[in-house]
């Protein structure tokens, strides 16, 4: 394979590096899979500069060029892939909506919901004023994706949607705290029996496309798909804190749409692992 195809299928590696840090999706994940990529699209460029013939210099470019319309094409495939899940059978776990990274476990108060805390500044979700959640404290359990996680939301129980409410916004980063509600988002509130939780869906910057594949009123099982927002996101999961619910994952967990437990309802679940009785935050 001529040097100058290596040399292009290098620098193309090097260009998604700071892409692959601005999208979070991780160097270990990421990096891997552009360098095997290199290796055909440089066999590609090499190729075709012995059929065209192309100078040294084009070669590079085009095995630049090719590393990085591989690594997009990957990264578009694994983005719009949808698997199937299986739900834990069990009736007393709440499972995660959305695959990713847990960022936060936070309490709320009297409805007050700290998607993002810097400086002191909290947003509270108006949509939910009529909720049991605005009446009460609350746990939230923030979930950031990166484009090369499953961007399919899921149920986190069973139960009917009571609340489903659109907000278009503005461009804005997640990266501001001030921009956070001005991005576009969906709410869904799903109630079994006397329980009453939330899943957030906040769209990222230059995103405007969350797309909900339920309706309002419409009766949901553990699991089913919600809804999905197209490219980088987060997702965020409000309970009740009260007595009986233990959230069980800590920030910086992976977590699975569908599959992963993420709280916790029953109180013999609680005394098993000798917390207090009331709702309890883990990681403090």
């Amino acid at each position: 394979m001529p040097f100058d195809a290596l040399i292009g299928a290098a620098a193309g590696c090097v260009t998604t590096l700071p892409l692959v840090s601005k999208w979070r999706l991780g160097m270990r994940r990421a990096l891997p899979v552009v360098a095997l990529l290199a290796l055909p699209a440089a066999a590609a460029a090499a190729a075709i500069g012995a059929l065209a013939p192309l100078g040294g210099g084009a070669v590079a470019a085009l095995a630049w060029l090719l590393t990085l319309m591989f690594a997009g094409a990957a990264a578009v495939r694994r983005f719009y892939r949808d698997p199937e899940r299986q739900p834990p059978a069990a009736d007393d776990v709440i499972v995660s909506p959305a695959d990713g990274e847990v960022l936060y476990v936070r309490e709320s108060s009297g409805g007050v919901l700290p998607v993002a805390d810097k400086h002191g500044r909290h947003y509270p979700l108006h949509e939910l004023t009529k909720t049991t959640l605005a009446r009460g404290d609350a746990v939230v359990v923030g979930v950031g994706l990166s484009l090369l996680d499953v961007h399919v939301n899921r149920a986190p129980i069973a139960g009917r949607i009571t609340v489903l409410r659109r907000f278009p916004g503005r461009f804005g980063s997640l990266r501001r705290p001030e921009m956070v509600f001005e991005n576009e988002r969906a709410t869904m509130v799903i109630e079994r029996g006397r329980l009453q939780i939330a899943v957030v869906m906040i769209a990222s910057r230059l995103v405007r496309r969350i797309v909900a594949f339920i309706a309002e009123g419409e009766e949901v099982t553990a699991g089913q798909r919600l809804g999905m927002i197209r490219f980088g996101s987060q997702v965020d999961l409000v309970l009740p804190l009260r007595e009986g619910l233990l959230v069980t994952v800590r920030p910086g967990e992976r977590v699975r749409a569908g599959e992963s437990i993420v709280a916790v309802r029953t109180r013999r679940a609680v005394e098993r692992v000798g917390e207090p009785a009331r709702g309890v935050v883990s990681g403090r």
